[in-house]
């Protein structure tokens, strides 16, 4: 009797309990692919373990999964890490980086802080420089789609010089 009513509380315990997985807040991190593999990092891992080989030294750390959340209710489809633009804030002209070797396929919509529509061009080159300067001081939406689908919404703040 005494076996059965351990095992049945042990099993009971066994229930209660809750089990969590290692968890970390990374600062930033990157995918990377090479010829002899794919390597995935990130910075700011507290929990790491080194393993040596005649072959190399690899660390090894938590990874954790993200997730890019829309931005203005936009469903985001791919991830688009290589999409930059600078100066932002700017005066006159706004620069558009696109890391993509299909450039091309892509555009750009600049709205104003009410949702008109003031700009929309195809990309035709990696780097676009966007002419801001008739353009009051304001807050803009620099929109990027690739085939009718929204990638990334950046916020502008052009000033006055």
């Amino acid at each position: 009797m005494k076996t059965t009513l351990f095992t049945l509380s042990l099993f009971l315990v066994s229930f209660s309990m809750q089990v969590s997985g290692q968890e970390t807040l990374n600062t930033s991190g990157t995918n990377m692919s090479g010829t002899t593999g794919n390597v995935s990092a990130s910075i700011g891992q507290i929990f790491y373990e080194t393993t040596s080989s005649s072959a190399g030294n690899i660390t090894a750390g938590v990874q954790q999964p993200y997730e890019i959340t829309p931005t203005l209710g936009v469903d985001i489809t791919e991830i688009s890490l290589n999409l930059t633009i600078f100066p932002n804030p700017t005066t006159d002209i706004l620069n558009l980086k696109i890391g993509f070797k299909d450039y091309n396929k892509y555009r750009y919509d600049i709205f104003d802080n009410s949702g008109k529509l003031l700009i929309s061009q195809p990309i035709l080159q990696p780097q676009t420089q966007i002419i801001m300067t008739a353009y009051p001081a304001s807050l803009y939406l620099l929109k990027v789609s690739k085939e009718g689908k929204s990638i990334k919404i950046f916020k502008v703040l052009k000033t006055d010089k």
